[in-house]
């Protein structure tokens, strides 16, 4: 299995982050870590982890880029994303692959997961408070195979909501999805999160769930749910 992890500047999280998935009771034969243009030590922490970390190092091109970078990397059958601030509890994995084995006609499997807010780098002022026990089809909580993830396509290559529009793509394509109804992981609301960072108050997001409604209105459905 392999772990595939976008990074930029993200020395203050990386190595907890990394770390939740070695410890994963299935352990990932290998985690990849595609740098986007860090200033900070992001590759260094990353790379002085543990054998089965690969660290990638590329100029700035966007989380996108960086997940299409990493895909032609990796080489193992399956394929989990995990966002360099989040933090996965230990039998995530585990619990995905035995929904795979319970049913072989799923091709992407996600879990439940809370949010946290980082008290050493908190939120701007008037953030919402972080939710518990949320169900959304977001990147962090996906685990699928290779096949699948090379039939949808490379993800977008713009600075923002390249995961929203892509999976929006996979609905669209009719990609079997399940969710499995336990809490395997924390998503952390900090002062650099990307929707902070770009401070487009959401217009990014807005324009993904658009495309993915026209998708789904497209093909006669009315599952419009997944986005946080």
């Amino acid at each position: 299995m392999s772990v595939l992890v976008a990074a930029r500047d993200a020395e203050a999280f990386i190595e907890e982050s990394v770390r939740s998935a070695l410890d994963q009771t299935v352990a990932p034969s290998e985690i990849v870590v595609v740098d986007d243009g860090s200033t900070d030590a992001t590759a260094a922490i990353a790379e002085a982890l543990d054998p089965r970390v690969v660290v990638v190092r590329r100029e700035h091109a966007g989380v996108g880029a960086s997940r299409n970078a990493g895909l032609a990397v990796v080489s193992r059958p399956w394929i989990a994303l995990l966002d360099a601030d989040d933090v996965w509890l230990p039998t995530k994995l585990e619990r995905q692959l035995a929904a795979f084995a319970d049913d072989p006609a799923r091709e992407a499997v996600f879990t439940w997961f809370d949010e946290f807010a980082d008290a050493d780098h908190p939120p701007p002022p008037g953030t919402r408070v972080p939710r518990t026990g949320q169900s959304a089809s977001l990147s962090t909580g996906v685990l699928m195979p290779r096949p699948v993830i090379d039939r949808i396509g490379p993800f977008g290559t713009g600075e923002s909501a390249d995961w929203f529009g892509w999976w929006a793509h996979a609905r669209a394509l009719g990609v079997v999805e399940h969710t499995v109804p336990e809490v395997l992981y924390r998503r952390r609301i900090h002062s650099a999160n990307n929707s902070f960072r770009r401070g487009d108050r959401g217009q990014s997001f807005v324009a993904a769930a658009r495309a993915h409604l026209h998708d789904v209105r497209a093909r006669g459905t009315t599952d419009v749910t997944g986005a946080p």
